[in-house]
Order: C-alpha cells, then sequence, then structure tokens
C-alpha cells in the first residue's frame, strides 16, 4: 500500500505537484499519463526518497514513512524502482546485473533463471551490456526489476525502445504480476497498450490529477461518441456544410474527430454514420472517447 498525503514540490516557479493525495492498493497496475517533464518521474523520485516533497507524506503499510534511515531501509525492502539506461554498466554482463539485484532484494528475489526464461533474454544476457541495443537494455532493466520481486514496483517509461513482441511480452508479465498482488505503478506517455493491463489511469497536469479512469468499476453512463479520421479542417468543414451542418462537431486532437450521440440522437447519429460512409467512405467507430483521446483532449495534441 502506498498513501500520497497532500504532496507539493516546485522546482523555481514552477509547481510540479499541488497537493496531490492519493491511495494505491497491492493488485494494482496504477498508470500515470503525462507528457515528459509534467510531473511523472518527481512523483516517483519522491515515492523512494530519492526527491523531498516540499509539503506532504508518503506512508506505506503499518504507517511507514522516510523518518529515519532504519525506517527507511525497511521500505526500501518492499519498494524497487525500475534501473534507467543510464544505471545500467556497459563493463558488465546482463547476467551480473541480475546477480546484483538478487543478493540486495535476497529475502524477496525469484530464481534468475526463470525470470530469463519468462523474458526469452537467454541469448544475450551473458554478454556486456554495452553491445545491447536500446530495446535489450529497457527488457534487462525490467528483468532486474522483477528478480527483485519486491511486493511494490515502480516503473518509468517501461515500454521505451520495445517492438510490439516485446510490449506484448511484458504486458503478459505485468498482468501476471498484478494477479500476484503485487503493486505496480507506471509512468508513461505511451498509451497504446496501457489499457491492457491497467487497473487505474490518472492523467497529471498542473500538479494535479484532472482526469482517472477505474477499469475495475466501468462507468455505464459512459457517453457514446461517433468517431471518425480526417487530416484536412476544409475537408471537414466542407463535408459537414453539404450533410450535416447542424451537428456539433469536436475536435479530439489531430486528424480525430467526435459527436456525442447524446447530442444528436440515435437516429441522427445512424444517418451521419452512414452519411460519411456512403459519400465519402469514411469509417465510422462507436464507442466512449479512448485514452488517446482523452490524452489529446487533456494536454492539447
Amino acid at each position: 500500500m502506498i498513501e500520497l498525503v497532500n504532496i507539493s514540490i516546485t522546482f523555481g516557479k514552477k509547481v510540479v505537484l499541488d497537493h496531490l493525495s492519493e491511495s494505491f492498493k497491492p493488485g494494482e497496475i496504477i498508470g500515470l499519463v503525462a507528457p515528459n517533464g509534467t510531473g511523472k518521474s518527481t512523483l516517483m523520485s519522491i515515492m523512494m526518497n530519492y526527491i523531498k516533497p516540499d509539503e506532504g507524506q508518503v506512508v506505506f503499510k503499518e504507517g511507514l514513512q522516510y523518518t529515519s534511515p532504519q525506517k527507511t531501509a525497511k521500505i526500501h525492502e518492499m519498494i524497487t524502482m525500475m534501473p534507467s539506461q543510464h544505471d545500467l554498466y556497459n563493463h558488465l554482463s546482463g547476467l551480473d546485473h541480475l546477480k546484483l539485484y538478487h543478493h540486495i532484494w535476497s529475502k524477496t528475489s525469484l530464481p534468475i533463471d526463470e525470470v530469463v526464461a519468462a523474458l526469452q533474454m537467454e541469448d544475450y544476457v551473458s554478454q556486456k551490456v554495452g553491445g545491447y541495443s536500446l530495446g535489450m537494455r529497457q527488457r534487462l532493466g525490467f528483468a532486474m526489476q522483477i528478480v527483485a520481486n519486491t511486493p511494490i514496483m515502480l516503473m518509468d517509461e517501461v515500454m521505451n525502445g520495445l517492438d510490439p513482441d516485446n510490449v506484448s511480452l511484458l504486458s503478459t508479465l505485468l498482468v501476471k504480476k498484478r494477479a500476484e498482488g503485487k503493486l505496480i505503478i507506471i509512468a508513461s506517455h505511451l498509451l497504446e497498450n496501457l489499457e491492457q493491463y491497467a487497473n487505474k489511469v490518472f492523467f497529471l497536469k498542473d500538479g494535479k490529477v484532472i482526469y482517472r479512469k477505474n477499469y475495475d468499476t466501468p462507468d455505464q453512463s459512459e457517453a457514446l461518441f461517433i468517431k471518425f479520421r480526417l487530416p484536412l479542417d476544409t475537408v471537414v468543414d466542407a463535408i459537414f456544410k453539404q450533410i450535416i451542418p447542424e451537428e456539433p462537431l469536436q475536435r479530439v486532437g489531430g486528424s480525430r474527430w467526435a459527436i456525442a450521440i447524446s447530442d444528436v440522437g440515435e437516429e441522427n447519429a445512424d444517418r451521419i454514420q452512414k452519411a460519411l460512409w456512403h459519400y465519402y467512405h469514411i469509417p465510422v467507430t462507436i464507442g466512449p472517447l479512448d485514452l488517446l483521446d482523452h490524452y489529446a483532449l487533456s494536454y492539447g495534441e
């Protein structure tokens, strides 16, 4: 368990976190979403006690806080942060790195061979890290944390630099770890597969949570939209002036557009969908706004 209590931090005149309070429980994967440089990594560093907040506390199970070296050591037995690319030693092998984490977190660690096999690293794990590709280094950092096997895992941009096959491999293992009762917090700006493994997603902006999604308790009242893609505003204007000039149209972001069915009614929604396909061969989907839509609306992208 992690409870964030009124966390605030400012760098210069920039407010990075503004009286943030949230609770995270075992058996959850939490997605922290925001553009780069807007507080995700800072929040994780505060949870690891790498940075002290200006205000607020991070509280772990049994009320543990970073109030003494002894309590800090006890907390760090149950929490790890995925090492970054710069934390790896080029002159050591991947296996050397895994042995290091296995030794440090010996109370909870998993057999190294088991993790290497699960992540399909047998072909290169004994090679020096200096010769690894970006994806191989990223998978090694993930493997180090899985070997440590702590109850709480923090991961910053875990899918960065991975091809689709490796994204799928790591996603499957994350779901398995969630089922084992791990609390995993993942900071990311890559949303394509976040919904596959996360229980909850939080969007951060100006130091606050501006949007949250809980996949454990779906919102049955969530609004449905007609959604389609068109790259040019002039084309969109021409189409809607001709066939459906009176309908409210919302630009979601980039080339994505949406019309709320609640605004036009189901009969008109059907008419719009058929017109877009029949006259202009524009594919349409019906559904709620997804994470990419909310990201575009939240951050103007």
